[in-house]
């Protein structure tokens, strides 16, 4: 068309049609608002046309004059020139004023229909806000802003809701127009407003809509999750002005997802979702966690691919009576219980049987019996078999769950499997082990058994033929199984006895403070006959001090009691051997044990080994004789061992084993050879959690739980330490240490008080003794990377070298590098060639620490004790190098190092040892008469031939330190 028509709508049509806004019809008035968008895209659409014509036409005459004018003057050329500038100035400022004349009229027309307060103005809007997307393409981000005031007055028409849905539902489009900021500032606390309402369809429209905004990434994080109050101070100590706290929209919307409506709890939970994949993962796991936890029956694995379903599963469950927010769930939920009490029967008799249970405290309470594992065993090997919960009966919810019923019913009396049964059915001697499969299935297959199981499943005509305290007994049973509540834990063995008493040897809190190992003063040490024929990698020790157990590279155990050391003659001897990784006939049977924990409160033990087998044992104890006086007064004596537990995961070797308990759990950790670290427990036989550490990082060599159970830390075989966040399994730093080297060993450096007092912050911060290459050990803040103090032991060739002139790698102090945390799609970190480079050792010093046990105190002294592959074992006073000496391991005549401390930003970080060079062998005393003086036969050599692997302290009967080495050997030090 020419370049007439395109005033074509602003001078004919939009003047013809404009009387239809305030036509007398109302299906007219609606017909025109749903119109008007297209009516604007029509008329912008004419005008670019037209005005692209008239361009064109303009810049086609010019080439044409230049063509056939190439003869003309200079002068006239360029008044040509300035004619045809000067045209297609004209020409857009054309466009320019025709395209704000459409942008009036439909502007007017627009605020004409926002502002009709008349009857059946609603649907007129309706039918506007269809067109809004069309619309903000046709405005534009400054008109725009104009319509936005307009239309968010919607949510205050009370009368239509089905307005303020519609206008939520096409918010988004606006959103997009005026950007980030005006969204945030503007749109947002109109939607939060919507989410208040009084229907659930608007409720749902809105949540739809902050679900669209997230995706479009015109939410900020700060909008998310939200801002705490904070004041902060300038450094002259003028306050600044505090920002107002704010809470985000995932805050808000959380009580939703237990709103009485599905399609409420739906939205919602799409929007908790969309947060899930825009943020970062370690940001969804700490923030959006805490946020839902008071919503949640436990947390959620979310990713970027899970569904709504996993999402629904945590949830508490729906309550009614309107939405519920964060602070008033309790509250509710109690409310609902007491309202509906007349109302539903079975609700009665949950009520009634509240008053009767006794639900005993599990420290305290009756032991899980050990022939019910083999009944759990066999029914889920057959499924035919009932539930042993079920089929039990009462049986079942006293022995295993502890939960006991005080109406007067005698069990053996009843019409299904009671005590008497079970006591006759199954023989003395499995009572304490594992049952015989055909005793099993046939217990479980009695009618009573199934009779039992099928009124726990609710089957017409069950309860009409058994007790009438059986129906309890089945809502109690399903409440069990739905709740997922974990029967009691298998004994484990009690440190308590009970009167109360702690059983063991009594630690002397006065000598605790002041207690330092003496040099060379062995006490007692096994001997190649009674000890172990390979390496004692690791040692674990009572917490009663009543024995200590080995693990050996010759796949047994050894159990040794403290007490009999004082009693042998300075020859330790084992009481107990656990063959128990060496006698599996499924696995190797040259396996080596790797790793040994015993278990907190108990005398179980728990042993990794290189089949891929975790064991754990229970060590039997004899109980002191009460009679016997005081002085003559014996700890308990070891009886026996019995396997309770044994977990096969198939990852390679068992390379780390720990084990801390929670008020609820007793959760062994365990890592494996492919990098994964699992978790047991032992009480409901679950696994927590699970954490992965990524191959190219090297493989694990030793791990650490925290004092608080709050983080785990773990060292690799490229010199890398990972701290890991328990509570929301993720990864939280990752560090490479200085030395490109192997990270032998890591020990826990808690800190001590022993007046009771105890400062939060500094006990829960992760600080670990870590030995490396180049024979030192250092304390790190794993937290912030800090190292904080170096013990490092110099070459006999620096003996005589003075600190300023030593080489810069001996003077300084070690760091740790920061690496990003790695993702669990990213990809490898290092290629193969970096990997093999990473895996060789640069120190000059070929030794490594690998054994490590120390203390912070505020009360007593702070030390550390460690272990080399020099054969030493060396104690470094954290406070003074004048305290410091080496405990075991200088050779005949070897004069004693010295230490010295290094002073880095006026605090002592670095502790030098220096060894000076042995004399020659002339200068030396034999092993049997001196050569110079003739004094008499020489003392022996009462140091370790081998490197030493493992150091343990023990507190009772006396204080010492335990040690072992490659050859096999332990030795007790005072």
């Amino acid at each position: 068309f020419p370049p007439s028509d395109a005033q074509l709508f602003p001078q004919y049509v939009f003047k013809k049609v404009a009387h239809l806004i305030t036509d007398p019809s109302l299906i007219v008035r609606v017909a025109f608002a749903e119109n008007i968008a297209l009516l604007a895209e029509t008329s912008l659409r004419f005008l670019d046309v037209g005005h692209s014509v008239s361009l064109y036409e303009t810049v086609i005459g010019r080439h044409n004059r230049d063509g056939n004018c190439q003869d003309i003057s200079k002068g006239e050329k360029t008044s040509q020139m300035c004619s045809s500038s000067s045209t297609t100035t004209m020409i857009k400022s054309s466009y320019d004023s025709d395209l704000s004349a459409l942008h009036e009229v439909v502007l007017r027309w627009m605020i004409h229909i926002t502002t009709d307060t008349s009857d059946h103005s609603s649907q007129s809007k309706q039918a506007l806000l269809g067109g809004l997307p069309r619309l903000c393409n046709f405005f534009g981000a400054e008109y725009s802003f104009q319509i936005l005031p307009q239309i968010l007055a919607f949510l205050n028409d009370r009368k239509d809701w089905q307005l303020r849905a519609a206008l939520c539902h096409n918010l988004p489009s606006v959103c997009v127009a005026v950007g980030r900021a005006a969204t945030e500032q503007f749109v947002i606390p109109c939607i939060e407003t919507a989410l208040n309402d009084d229907v659930e369809q608007v409720v749902s429209e809105a949540l739809k809509c902050l679900s669209m905004l997230i995706s479009l990434s015109l939410l900020t994080r700060t909008s998310l999750l939200g801002t705490d109050l904070s004041s902060e101070k300038s450094s002259h100590n003028v306050p600044v002005r505090s920002r107002r706290r704010r809470e985000g929209i995932v805050r808000k919307c959380a009580p939703l997802l237990l709103h009485q409506s599905y399609s409420v709890r739906f939205c919602a939970g799409c929007l908790i979702l969309q947060t899930w994949r825009i943020l970062d993962h370690t940001d969804a796991e700490v923030f959006v966690n805490i946020l839902l936890r008071p919503y949640l029956r436990y947390n959620p694995s979310l990713g970027k691919s899970t569904p709504l379903s996993h999402l629904f599963a945590c949830l508490e469950m729906s309550l009614s009576g309107g939405i519920v927010e964060g602070n008033d769930i309790e509250m509710q939920r109690r409310e609902t219980v007491t309202q509906s009490q007349n109302k539903n029967p079975e609700l009665d008799v949950l009520v009634k049987l509240a008053r009767v249970l006794l639900v005993p405290n599990t420290e305290h309470a009756s032991r899980m019996p050990k022939w019910y594992e083999s009944f759990q065993k066999y029914s889920d090997l057959y499924p035919d078999l009932s539930l042993p919960l079920f089929s039990l009966g009462g049986v079942s919810l006293q022995s295993v769950y502890g939960v006991n019923i005080t109406a007067s019913t005698n069990f053996s009396d009843q019409s299904f499997i009671g005590t008497d049964m079970i006591s006759t059915s199954i023989r003395p001697e499995e009572q304490s082990g594992d049952v015989d499969e055909d005793i099993v299935v046939g217990i479980l297959s009695r009618t009573e058994a199934k009779i039992a199981a099928s009124a726990c499943k609710g089957e017409w005509g069950s309860s009409s033929v058994i007790d009438g305290i059986a129906p309890e007994n089945a809502i109690i049973a399903n409440k069990i199984k739905a709740l997922k509540i974990p029967p009691l834990s298998p004994n484990l063995g009690n440190l308590i006895t009970d009167s109360g008493a702690f059983s063991g040897f009594d630690v002397n809190m006065s000598m605790k403070t002041s207690w330092v190992p003496k040099e060379d003063n062995l006490i007692a040490s096994t001997t190649l006959s009674s000890g172990h024929s390979s390496s004692v990698v690791r040692m674990a020790v009572s917490h009663d001090y009543s024995f200590f157990v080995s693990a050996s590279h010759d796949g047994t155990s050894k159990v040794f009691e403290l007490r009999q050391m004082q009693e042998t003659g300075g020859e330790i001897q084992s009481s107990l051997t656990y063959e128990g990784h060496t006698s599996q006939q499924e696995f190797s049977h040259h396996a080596r044990v790797n790793d040994v924990s015993i278990l907190e409160k108990s005398h179980s033990v728990a042993t990794a080994a290189s089949d891929g087998s975790l064991h754990v044992w229970k060590v039997d104890m004899l109980p002191s004789n009460p009679n016997q006086t005081p002085t003559h007064k014996r700890a308990s004596s070891v009886s026996g061992l019995g396997t309770l537990r044994r977990v096969f995961h198939g990852e390679g070797e068992v390379l780390a084993v720990s084990h801390f308990n929670t008020q609820s759990a007793s959760i062994i950790t365990y890592a494996t050879q492919r990098g994964n670290i699992h978790s047991l427990d032992l009480r409901s036989t679950r696994h927590p959690f699970a954490l992965s550490l990524s191959p190219d990082l090297g493989y694990l060599t030793d791990m650490q739980v925290g004092d608080d159970h709050n983080w785990v830390v773990v060292s690799t075989s490229r010199g890398f330490l990972s701290l890991w966040d328990i509570r929301f399994q993720t990864m939280v730093k990752l560090w490479r240490h200085s030395r490109n080297s192997t990270i032998k060993r890591i020990a826990n450096a808690s800190v001590n008080y022993s007046n009771g007092g105890r400062n939060i912050n500094e006990a829960s911060r992760p600080l670990i003794f870590v030995g490396s290459s180049n024979n030192e050990a250092s304390l790190f803040d794993i937290s912030a990377g800090d190292c904080l103090q170096c013990y490092r032991v110099l070459d006999p060739s620096l003996s005589f070298i003075d600190q300023a002139a030593l080489p810069f790698e001996h003077r300084s102090v070690p760091h740790l590098e920061s690496f990003d945390v790695p993702s669990p799609r990213s990809p490898r970190r290092f290629s193969l060639g970096g990997a093999l480079e990473m895996s060789v050792t640069k120190s000059s010093n070929k030794d490594f620490v690998n054994a490590l046990v120390g203390s912070i105190s505020r009360d007593g002294p702070s030390y550390l004790i460690a272990g080399s592959s020099d054969r030493m074992i060396r104690y470094w006073d954290l406070n003074s190098a004048s305290k410091c000496f080496c405990l075991s391991g200088l050779g005949r005549g070897q004069a004693p190092p010295n230490f010295e401390q290094i002073n880095h930003d006026g605090i002592f970080q670095l502790f030098l040892c220096r060894h000076r060079p042995l004399p020659p062998a002339r200068m030396t005393e034999s092993g049997n008469v001196p050569l110079r003086n003739r004094q008499g036969i020489a003392r022996s050599d009462n140091g370790h031939s081998d490197e030493i692997l493992d150091l343990k302290l023990i507190e009772s009967p006396s204080f010492g330190v335990l040690s072992s080495s490659r050859d096999g050997i332990i030795k007790l030090w005072n």
